[in-house]
């Protein structure tokens, strides 16, 4: 990204990590002086181009139903059958799309979000505690996923809760404040109805993409290697798994 080069666009870098950066944008959404000011004297509204924004859910959703097609055109389903996806997660807006996607009527049987040793999506989807008390954020191989606090996690909740913006806002100005909340017992049922999770270690990542390259030729990414890890241990021949090669 350091060496894009274009008239109307600017890289810069940030010496920090990805949660860093999502916290001081959303700051910067909510400073309504900084808003304003840039509204009136630069005619300029602050936008994200990552999942912060529902615009980058929407093209997502398409995809998984073109996915779908395309195994129904290639023979390799019938119509109206179901399939499984694997996601990497780290913001969980690509699950977050699979999930509303599998709402509009794609038949998606499970959603599963495949976390790297961070892990923190997998542990909360398993325990229904999200905790981030003395908890590193890990360095991995694969970087685009090396995320604690998830943003999206807000939407999937409002989405199991039958949409309670209170019950949202309640657990996570929570974890603002105490690092940690425990989702209530009869949402982390229904959530589970939604997603599965899984993670990879670092060892299993580097040697998913080992075995593909010596038996396909086909050079994997990190990101695409860890849902690979995380789809096989939970494939159980009973339909196709979509494996998406995107963090």
């Amino acid at each position: 990204m350091m060496s894009h080069k274009a008239g109307n666009a600017k890289v810069v870098g940030v010496l920090s990590d990805f949660d860093f950066c999502q916290k001081a944008i959303k700051r910067m959404f909510g400073e309504s002086g900084l808003t304003g000011s840039l509204a009136v004297e630069y005619g300029t509204v602050l936008s994200t181009a990552n999942s912060i924004n529902w615009a980058r859910l929407l093209p997502q959703v398409v995809y998984h139903a073109t996915a779908y097609l395309d195994l129904c055109r290639d023979g390799v389903i019938g119509f109206g059958e179901p399939v499984d996806v694997c996601i990497p997660a780290g913001n969980f807006g690509n699950s977050m799309s699979a999930v509303y996607a599998k709402q509009m009527g794609v038949p998606i049987r499970r959603v599963i979000s495949a976390s790297n040793h961070n892990r923190i999506i997998s542990d909360f989807l398993t325990t229904g505690e999200y905790d981030l008390r003395g908890r590193p954020l890990l360095a991995s191989h694969s970087p685009a996923i090396d995320i604690l606090k998830s943003s999206n996690l807000e939407r999937f909740i409002h989405h199991v809760s039958d949409g309670s913006s209170r019950l949202v806002k309640e657990l996570f100005t929570f974890l603002d404040t105490q690092k940690h909340f425990q989702l209530p017992k009869h949402l982390l049922g229904r959530m589970r109805q939604e997603v599965q999770a899984g993670w990879c270690s670092e060892g299993d990542c580097l040697a998913a993409i080992h075995d593909v390259c010596t038996q396909t030729g086909y050079l994997m990414d990190t990101h695409t290697a860890v849902a690979k890890v995380v789809a096989d241990r939970l494939l159980d021949g009973s339909c196709p798994m979509v494996l998406c090669s995107t963090a």
